[in-house]
């Protein structure tokens, strides 16, 4: 089973090929080549790879029902 978590593109390469995205204070670099996001969008990303665009408030819920309690 995979699961997609959120994160925020917050800078690109390779003319837009590669993201940066911070996911819980931690950066990455992943593939942007099946959506093309934008900077400062909130994204899904699933093995290394940005699948789908999610809204901020989206994103936090989502973020928000992974913390511990």
């Amino acid at each position: 089973m995979c699961l997609a978590l959120p994160a925020k593109v917050i800078e690109l390469h390779e003319n837009g090929k590669k993201a940066v995205i911070e996911q819980a204070g931690i950066k990455r670099t992943v593939f942007n080549n099946v959506i093309n996001a934008k900077k400062g969008e909130f994204v899904l990303v699933q093995q290394g790879f940005i699948v789908e665009r999610v809204s901020e408030k989206e994103a936090k819920e989502a973020l928000k029902t992974l913390e511990p309690d």
